[in-house]
């Protein structure tokens, strides 16, 4: 097996452990200060942290959103966000992951609550179930993933003008994996590497544009310029 396989093999096995995790431990919720990128930290982003840092060190550096840079003497990096959209996972919203970026090499994205995946290595991209087999559809690419929407009502305001539908679930790398098959993704806000970088080597064949506090991504062309001319009006 390729490099890149047995990082996605490990990678999976690793989110197989933190879904036991969830399902076992407990005071998942207790919380444990601030992590490296300045977000809460709960008791399961440690142990989710912990159960990935473990497997993983062996491919690479870890920057990771909890404990921050861990220098393993390799040439390659490694990014990951243990638990994406952790106060939905806190409040039972399930619509929670991870996300795991080896520079240059794979990307692995896994919605925790219900064991979609989304991953890409030197045989392509795939998106598959680590339960079932996947659901799939003709999409009709007629909804929004508007994440942080809450923060941002002058644009709430302009996609309704336009009567342009959107939601807005709470964990953008699941946002902008599952964006391949909606009209655009919206997020104003940070932008952090931990949030992204899976997402965007996954979804690279997409349309994405890019500001300080700004990321739209489309699978269209024409949808993100449609977007973008609405949100900038």
């Amino acid at each position: 097996m390729s490099l890149a396989s047995n990082f996605v093999d490990a990678t999976l096995c690793c989110a197989l452990k933190v879904i036991r995790a969830l399902h076992e431990e407990l005071n998942l919720f207790e919380e444990k200060g601030i992590g490296f990128g300045g977000d809460r930290s709960l008791n399961i982003d440690l142990i989710a942290e912990k159960i990935f840092i473990k497997k993983l060190s062996e491919f690479g550096n870890i920057l990771s959103e909890e404990a921050g840079f861990i220098d393993n003497g390799k040439d390659k990096k490694i990014v990951i966000d243990p638990i994406d959209g952790s106060y939905n996972v806190s409040n039972n919203i399930p619509y929670f992951g991870c996300s795991v970026y080896f520079e240059d090499t794979a990307s692995v994205v896994v919605n925790l609550s219900n064991g979609d995946y989304f991953v890409k290595d030197d045989k392509g991209k795939r998106f598959d179930n680590l339960f079932r087999k996947p659901f799939h559809a003709n999409f009709r690419h007629d909804v929004i993933l508007f994440e942080k929407a809450y923060q941002n009502p002058d644009m709430v305001a302009k996609l309704a003008k336009h009567s342009l539908k959107f939601r807005a679930p709470g964990a953008l790398s699941l946002s902008l994996s599952y964006g391949e098959a909606s009209k655009a993704v919206i997020y104003k806000g940070e932008i952090r590497e931990f949030d992204i970088a899976a997402a965007k080597f996954y979804n690279s064949d997409c349309h994405w544009h890019f500001e300080e506090d700004l990321i739209v991504m489309s699978p269209k062309k024409e949808y993100l310029e449609e977007v973008l001319s609405i949100i900038k009006e």
